[in-house]
């Protein structure tokens, strides 16, 4: 019974891990969208100047 206690913690926080990973890799790919969004918008700006 032990045994199967361990192995659902190991399921459960292996589990939490990868939620967590996909939360950071999510915010990340956010992040990086919006940086070229940002660098679209600044290029616009900037041929309107010329």
């Amino acid at each position: 019974m032990a045994t199967r206690q361990i192995s659902r913690r190991h399921r459960l926080v292996a589990a939490d891990l990868a939620g967590e990973n996909t939360k950071v890799l999510q915010e990340s790919e956010g992040e990086e969208a919006s940086a070229a969004a940002e660098e679209e918008v600044l290029d616009v700006v900037d041929e309107m100047d010329y």
